[in-house]
C-alpha cells in the first residue's frame, strides 16, 4: 500500500471512530456519568474520594509538564554545546533552566494541590518540598539529556521547539472553548442535587457569576467542563511518537509500545475524569482529540515535511 492510500485510510478511520464516539457521547453523556460516578462520588459532594479517580486526577497532567521541561532541557544542552556568544549563551542557558525549573514546580504544585486538598498541611512546608523537588528534577533531567550525543541533540532541537509551540496552542484552544461554552460539571450538579443544568456539549452557556459559584461549590471552575484539559494534557504523551521519528527509531516494538502506552494512559485519565464527576464522556473525547490532533499536525508540518499532504495532492 502506497503512502497516499495509507493516508486516506488513516484519515477515514480517524473520522469514523471519532464521529461514532462523538455521536454516542452526545446521547449518553449523562447516563455514562451516572454509571461511572455511582460508587466514587457521594450525593451532595463536589470532590470524589475514589482512589483510581484521585490518582489519575493527580498525575493526569504530568506528561505535559514533564515533556515541556524536557524540551527546555534539550534547548539548554544545545545552547551549551553549540553556541559561542558567551553573554547571550549565559542568558539563554539561564532562561531555559528557569523555564524547566518553573514547569517542574508547577507540576509538583498541581499534584500536591490534589493530594492535600482534604488535609491541613502548612503551605510553607509544601513550597519547601516543591522547591527541592523542582531543583532535583531540573538537575537530574539536564544531566540525563546531556548523555545524548551531539547528533541526537541537534535532531531533538526541532522536536523541542515544535512540541512547546504545539502544546501551548492546544492549551489555548481548550481554554478558548471552555469559557464561552460554560458547561456545568457533573459534580457541580451533584453538589446541589439539581441536574436540570445539564446541557449537551455543543450548547454555549457562558460563565455564570463567580461569587455565586464560589458560594455554591467553593470554586469558580464549576462551569468549565467542556472540553477536558486533563485529557488534553495526558495526550501530550503522543509527542514521544514525534521524538522517536526525529531520532530515527525504526524498531516496530518500540514504536508500538510508545503508541499503545500513550493511548492507554490518555484513556485511563479520560475514564478517571468521568469517575470523579469532573467531566462528561464528550468532554474527555474532545479534549483528548484536541491534544492528539495537535501532535499529528505538528509532526506533519514540521517533522515530516508535509509528506502525507503532498501524497494526497500528487497525481
Amino acid at each position: 500500500m502506497n503512502l497516499k492510500k495509507k493516508t486516506i485510510l488513516s484519515i477515514c478511520l480517524f473520522f469514523l471512530i471519532f464521529g461514532g464516539l462523538l455521536i454516542t457521547a452526545t446521547f449518553t453523556d449523562l447516563q455514562v456519568s451516572n454509571i461511572l460516578t455511582k460508587f466514587s462520588l457521594p450525593e451532595g459532594q463536589y470532590y470524589a474520594d475514589d482512589i483510581f479517580g484521585s490518582v489519575f486526577e493527580t498525575i493526569g497532567t504530568s506528561p505535559e509538564y514533564f515533556i515541556g521541561a524536557f524540551a527546555f532541557q534539550i534547548i539548554l544542552i544545545y545552547i551549551t554545546r553549540f553556541w559561542n556568544k558567551k553573554a547571550l549563551k549565559t542568558l539563554l542557558v539561564a532562561a531555559a533552566a528557569v523555564a524547566s525549573f518553573g514547569l517542574y514546580c508547577v507540576w509538583f504544585n498541581e499534584m500536591f494541590n490534589y493530594i492535600f486538598r482534604h488535609y491541613d498541611i502548612s503551605p510553607a512546608f509544601i513550597w519547601g518540598v516543591i522547591g527541592f523537588l523542582g531543583c532535583f528534577t531540573t538537575v537530574f533531567g539536564t544531566l540525563a539529556v546531556n548523555n545524548f550525543s551531539d547528533e541526537s541533540i541537534k535532531k531533538m532541537l526541532k522536536f523541542a521547539f515544535v512540541t512547546l509551540v504545539a502544546m501551548e496552542a492546544a492549551v489555548l484552544t481548550v481554554q478558548m472553548i471552555k469559557i464561552p461554552m460554560g458547561r456545568m460539571r457533573y459534580r457541580a450538579m451533584n453538589t446541589i442535587n439539581d441536574f436540570s443544568y445539564y446541557t449537551r456539549w455543543y450548547v454555549a452557556n457562558g460563565q455564570p457569576d463567580k461569587d455565586m459559584m464560589r458560594s455554591l461549590f467553593g470554586t469558580t471552575d464549576a462551569c468549565k467542563s467542556f472540553p477536558s484539559g486533563h485529557t488534553r494534557a495526558a495526550a501530550s504523551l503522543f509527542y514521544f511518537t514525534t521524538l522517536i521519528d526525529v531520532l530515527g527509531v525504526k524498531s516496530k516494538k518500540v514504536r508500538f509500545f510508545v503508541w499503545i502506552g500513550a493511548f492507554l494512559f490518555t484513556a485511563l485519565v479520560a475514564v478517571s475524569r468521568i469517575m470523579v464527576g469532573a467531566h462528561f464522556f464528550s468532554d474527555v473525547l474532545i479534549g483528548g482529540t484536541i491534544g492528539f490532533v495537535y501532535v499529528i499536525l505538528s509532526k506533519e508540518f514540521f517533522i515530516c515535511g508535509c509528506s502525507h499532504i503532498k501524497s494526497l495532492i500528487k497525481r
